[in-house]
């Protein structure tokens, strides 16, 4: 094990205000307790050996290239009763894509008996893009980075740039793992059974780096869930603004497991990395779901009869993450999924129906019993890439494929079903879906 010197953890610390990514009320509704800690210590940063550049299969070698110190913080969002804490911390590389860290989960899977943990592993997250980069916020142009946004309670933090930012994330998995030592407990005692390292998108890539080249020398995380992965991880060397990431797949001699969550905008990437089910791997392709969904003004501004695509692969997330948990805590693998097709070209490109909707993929009802065009990526409709696109069908189309309101929603019903029988959806989840039905317009309805 090569991250280095001892760990010291402090805490929980105090504040006028809650701490940035609180979840809010709802974590106290679900009797959970969210309080913020102190890591301090020695980061390793990692390089290529001579001559070994990162290789596309996934198998990348790394050694010691230096190190330096650090001081971050870990948002732990636990149960209050250990008798509900069922053994497995969500370990969450947060996501700086926007110039702020994202936020603890509201709600969901996680308050079913989870600890969350969200790492401060990246240097934007704590001191902000270097000057002059401030255009790379995109929609979050006042974002401020945590020492800015309450100097009083993080304005000791230290990073000592993203080159670290695998060793820091490894040293937080040990201070809230199964072989935990110190005065300061984050996880107030609770029995850790598993450590299950969780990201989207920028994170995802930096996920993918530690999975392929980190956990074989650091062994401290026992699963993987990678969302909204392109198929790609950043150098071990790349700083905040990184160079794209090397074009890769995930390595298949991992002995641990590996789920990836993706939309259908990163379908094409990913299938040009050759990734496929293993014993160790499961992919999971939402067909027609977008890399994010829009708010505010993101949602506009299209071509005629465009619009961003609201869809969600959320639900399918939350299922992931059980999936997950059980396929580390009983050896249960979790089903296989259908893909989204892709004909292969040149260019690759997903192959669509005739309403122009992916074919294949895991299909939330709005894909299965359709409205609309949903596309995953917006080429062509004026819109944001990263939103989608959606265009309703028109009310003759409607009217052939559903003669009936019930005809409908009994298709939608039959949907949902089908999805909690793959393993897709969790069945708590089921109730709320089905009643979405309801707020589908069709012709006649009034």
């Amino acid at each position: 094990m090569s991250s280095t010197g001892p760990l010291t953890i402090e805490g929980p610390v105090p504040g006028s205000q809650p701490p940035w990514g609180h979840p809010g009320p709802e974590a106290e509704h679900a009797d959970y307790l969210v309080e913020e800690f102190q890591i301090s210590g020695t980061a390793v940063a990692y390089t290529p050996p001579e001559g070994h550049d990162p290789g596309a299969d996934g198998r990348w070698e790394a050694e010691v290239l230096g190190e330096a110190a650090y001081r971050t913080r870990i948002l732990v969002v636990r149960p209050r009763d250990p008798d509900s804490f069922n053994g497995t911390v969500l370990l969450h590389w947060q996501n700086v894509s926007a110039g702020v860290e994202s936020q603890a989960p509201r709600r969901g899977e996680t308050y079913r008996g989870y600890a969350w943990v969200g790492v401060s592993a990246q240097e934007v997250g704590i001191h902000g893009f270097p000057m002059g980069l401030a255009g790379r916020r995109g929609g979050y142009a006042r974002a401020r980075a945590l020492v800015d946004r309450d100097p009083e309670r993080y304005g000791e933090l230290h990073h000592p740039g993203d080159q670290g930012s695998f060793s820091i994330f490894s040293q937080a998995a040990m201070a809230i793992g199964p072989g935990r030592v110190g005065e300061v407990d984050p996880l107030g005692g609770l029995e850790v059974q598993r450590v299950l390292a969780l990201g989207g998108s920028q994170s995802a890539m930096r996920l993918a780096t530690y999975a392929n080249a980190i956990q074989p020398i650091e062994g401290v995380m026992d699963g993987f869930l990678l969302s909204l992965w392109e198929g790609k991880g950043p150098s071990l060397l790349d700083g905040s603004i990184g160079s794209g990431g090397w074009r890769t797949t995930i390595r298949d001699d991992l002995d641990v497991p590996v789920l990836v969550v993706n939309s259908e905008f990163e379908t094409v990437s990913t299938w040009a990395t050759g990734i496929a089910d293993t014993a160790m791997i499961r992919v999971w392709e939402v067909a027609g779901t977008p890399h994010g969904v829009a708010r505010g003004e993101h949602g506009g501004g299209g071509r005629p009869g465009w619009t961003a695509n609201k869809l969600n692969l959320n639900p399918v997330h939350e299922a992931a993450t059980r999936r997950l948990h059980e396929w580390t805590c009983h050896g249960v693998a979790p089903p296989t999924q259908p893909r989204v097709a892709v004909d292969a070209g040149p260019p690759p490109q997903i192959r669509r129906d005739e309403r122009g909707n992916a074919i294949g993929g895991i299909r939330l009802p709005q894909m299965a019993v359709p409205t609309a065009e949903n596309r995953g990526m917006s080429f062509g409709t004026g819109l944001a890439p990263l939103f989608g696109a959606s265009k309703p069908f028109t009310p003759e189309v409607l009217g052939a494929l559903y003669p009936s309101r019930e005809a409908f929603t009994r298709a939608w019903h039959r949907a949902v079903d089908d999805l909690v029988a793959a393993g897709a959806l969790l069945e708590e989840d089921a109730p709320g879906m089905k009643e979405n039905a309801d707020g589908v317009s069709l012709p006649g309805d009034g």
